[in-house]
């Protein structure tokens, strides 16, 4: 069955119009940044490849339009990639740079063919361009943020596919040439233009989706999620990433780090034995008073069931014993107004970088263990972990 080389065009034409223009006015309706820019630009890209294409098929002319046809989707695909990098929070200079260069190489080998390079002017330098840069491109939609989201694998696919495609294109048009009947077959402009409207459509949705859940992610290439409670404390997996990444910053200028472990061991035998109303009254009381009596900008959250902690950066050692004093003095006056049948034992512990060093976890144990020590002393309501 035969086509008609402008109605296939004008088809392909239609497909990449229509799909570049909703995806970039959904760009400038969502005021969007980073990737979803780059990839409007390959929109645009190829909204331009389409249109010179066109203008090349209806006039019978080559020369100019395929040289700007050819970078353009050189441009547009180069775009793809240079996006995800960007979605995954990576620099873009250098790939940027690299873009630039294959769509000027292709640009110039159109051009510089002259009359006589014909309908297919340049062609192999953008088939290896293509070839290369889809290829860049599927690969980095399986790296980091991107990697993790399977609204990806589309894309992935996509980019896959046109690497392969342009491979085998580039090397069956070196082999056998334009004009043989097998590259007509398969490796043809309606063969392609085919291939163009399927992966478009693909494409486009699956970027569509990438960036409606970019929001979480914009501009960070590997995210984290941070939950707090209703009481204002972090979870324990949320308060060891603040914590850990406070101790790496203090640790680069040597400036000292503390926490503090207030340490509750008895609320079981508490809802056991008074039940489990009171030992919840108690537990809110030791979870909102460790909040409000420490630092404004020290971080609480969870450690365990038994233990709230708190990080701050102290002035000093004695700084850091009057904060945890003067929580563990308020936690008891708390626990003596709420009309509970019992005050429950406390721990307070404290752990500082002059004496345990700047390992996150180190620093937790210590203070931990300290606390566990304070409850079982009837002589220090507050200890120090390893000191004298």
């Amino acid at each position: 069955m035969g086509f008609d080389m402008f109605s296939i065009s004008l088809c392909t034409a239609l497909v990449v119009v229509v799909a570049g223009v909703q995806f970039v006015l959904d760009t400038v309706l969502r005021r969007d940044t980073g990737a979803g820019r780059i990839w409007s630009l390959a929109f645009i890209a190829a909204i331009l490849t389409t249109v010179t294409y066109l203008a090349w098929v209806a006039s019978g002319e080559a020369g100019i339009a395929i040289a700007i046809g050819n970078a353009a989707f050189v441009v547009g695909t180069g775009c793809l990639w240079v996006g995800s990098r960007s979605y995954n929070g990576r620099a873009l200079a250098v790939s940027a740079w690299i873009v630039a260069g294959a769509a000027i190489a292709t640009f110039l080998a159109a051009l510089l063919a002259g009359p006589d390079g014909g309908d297919w002017a340049g062609a192999l330098v953008m088939f290896v361009s293509l070839a290369v840069l889809a290829a860049l491109g599927s690969i980095e939609s399986r790296r980091s943020g991107m990697g993790r989201s399977g609204s990806t694998i589309p894309l992935t696919l996509v980019l896959g596919v046109q690497a392969v495609f342009y491979v085998a294109r580039s090397i069956v048009f070196v082999v056998v040439g334009p004009e043989d009947e097998f590259f007509v077959t398969w490796f043809g402009s309606v063969t392609t233009s085919f291939l163009t409207m399927i992966l478009t459509i693909v494409a486009v949705v699956s970027m569509s989706v990438l960036r409606a859940g970019q929001s979480r992610l914009r501009g960070r290439g590997d995210s984290t999620t941070l939950l707090m409670d209703a009481n204002g404390l972090y979870d324990d997996e949320s308060f060891e990433t603040l914590f850990s990444d406070l101790t790496r910053r203090a640790a680069a200028f040597s400036e000292r780090i503390a926490v503090i472990a207030v340490r509750l061991d008895d609320l079981p035998q508490i809802a056991t034995a008074f039940g489990s109303v009171e030992a919840q009254d108690i537990a809110r009381a030791w979870h909102v008073g460790a909040r409000r009596y420490a630092p404004t900008s020290a971080i609480v959250g969870h450690a365990g069931t038994t233990s709230v902690v708190v990080a701050l950066q102290p002035s000093s050692i004695g700084d850091a014993r009057r904060v945890a004093s003067r929580i563990h003095r308020r936690l008891l006056d708390d626990f003596g107004t709420i009309g509970t049948s019992v005050v429950p034992v406390l721990g307070v512990g404290i752990a500082v970088s002059d004496i345990a060093g700047y390992d996150s976890d180190a620093l937790l144990v210590a203070a931990n263990d300290a606390a566990i020590r304070s409850a079982s002393s009837p002589d220090a309501s507050v200890m120090i972990a390893g000191a004298v």
